[in-house]
């Protein structure tokens, strides 16, 4: 407990009434002094006995955060004693801002309230969120008392994710196809991975009858549709071909180009001019939100090579898509990607460094372009060998 500024200034003017009382001899300035010190007194009492039980529970909204768009804090505040709460004020940390103040009237006996406030959402990464601090007084607001009612919690803040065109990928050799374990085929020539217990709403031509009488219980088959296409993303993590916010960009024109490939159906790969040889397969919607939260929070580097990587997965692939998404192109990586074309069916390449002079062939997302429309124009064509995002 501690005085405010009220009660600081309530506590100077007794002292000085007292003082002044005692060398001018006037009953008038002791009795103010006295008034002064009784409201103190009541202040500091009422406020050291004021005890709160409180539930607290945070949450965000949305589920996914993502970077540039709308998000908020929900607190939700519960009475589990059996007075009235008196008013609070809170204030909720947020990183990198002032945080949240915000002011919670009475709250009665075994009743919740809602407060909300708005997360800052303009760039990717971890968010650290609170402590939230709860703050109570007297009535006459001469005495504060804080209360820590929530810790830390780090919230993700995922890149920003762009609408376009499901990419329908060209036909190609999947080097890692070779590793995806096949168990049989159905009955009915479908490919299935496996089995599993029956759910209310399964068709019932999809019961594996065999695997049923063995198990004594209702066991369905698991398929997939084969996947033809193959598509490959490269992200660029050379620190020299971006600026901040064209990095922002770029890693966020990657994750869209996996979710147009991923709602395309065709067999995904991910992997980064830092990581050559370690190749992130997606199959399912689980792997895409694992890379999700790894482009969230990752960084550029200096120890990175776009051709050599590039160069390594021209001479492993055959057929398929790649697509590249960089800062700008380079003399080598010109010749490197005319190298690419020989052995993918298409090549798309993004350019995000704004101010730079991109070759026609490039799709151009330096912030004033319009990415999803140039997408799908490359898509058209079948080939970004035509200008299609000429700055």
């Amino acid at each position: 407990m501690r005085p405010t500024r009220a009660g600081f200034g309530l506590t100077v003017t007794t002292i000085a009434c007292a003082i002044a009382g005692r060398i001018l001899g006037l009953l008038e300035l002791f009795i103010l002094a006295a008034m002064g010190t009784t409201a103190l007194v009541l202040a500091a009492i009422y406020t050291s006995t004021v005890r709160l039980d409180l539930g607290v529970g945070r949450s965000a909204t949305p589920a996914r955060l993502r970077a540039g768009s709308p998000a908020r804090v929900d607190l939700v505040l519960h009475n589990r004693g059996r007075r009235n709460t008196p008013v609070i004020s809170a204030h909720d940390s947020v990183q990198d801002s002032r945080g949240a103040a915000l002011m919670l009237a009475p709250v009665k006996s075994g009743a919740s309230a809602r407060i909300a406030y708005r997360l800052p959402t303009s760039r990717r990464g971890a968010v650290k969120v609170g402590p939230l601090d709860l703050a109570l007084g007297d009535p006459l607001g001469l005495t504060r008392a804080n209360l820590r009612a929530a810790e830390v919690t780090t919230l993700m803040v995922h890149p920003q994710l762009i609408g376009l065109k499901p990419l329908l990928a060209i036909a190609g050799l999947d080097p890692t196809a070779e590793q995806q374990p096949r168990r049989a085929l159905a009955s009915n020539g479908d490919e299935f991975f496996a089995l599993r217990p029956y759910v209310v709403g399964d068709e019932l031509k999809r019961v594996n009858w065999r695997a049923t009488a063995r198990t004594d219980e209702l066991v369905v088959r698991q398929e997939e549709r084969p996947k033809t296409g193959r598509v490959t993303v490269i992200l660029d993590l050379r620190r020299e071909m971006y600026d901040e916010n064209s990095f922002e960009r770029a890693v966020s024109a990657a994750l869209s180009a996996l979710h147009s490939a991923f709602r395309g159906g065709d067999a995904l790969r991910f992997l980064t001019s830092a990581t050559s040889s370690a190749l992130t397969d997606i199959r399912t919607r689980a792997d895409l939100d694992a890379v999700d939260e790894q482009l969230a929070l990752i960084n550029n580097t200096e120890s990175a090579s776009l051709v050599g990587t590039l160069e390594e997965q021209t001479r492993i692939g055959r057929g398929g898509t790649l697509v590249i998404v960089t800062g700008s192109i380079a003399a080598q990586l010109d010749v490197a990607v005319a190298r690419a074309r020989r052995t993918f069916g298409l090549v798309m390449v993004l350019a995000c460094e704004s101010g730079a002079e991109h070759p026609p062939w490039t799709i151009t997302h330096d912030g004033h372009t319009d990415l999803p429309s140039l997408w799908q124009q490359a898509m058209l064509m079948g080939s970004t060998s035509a200008p299609v995002g000429a700055p």
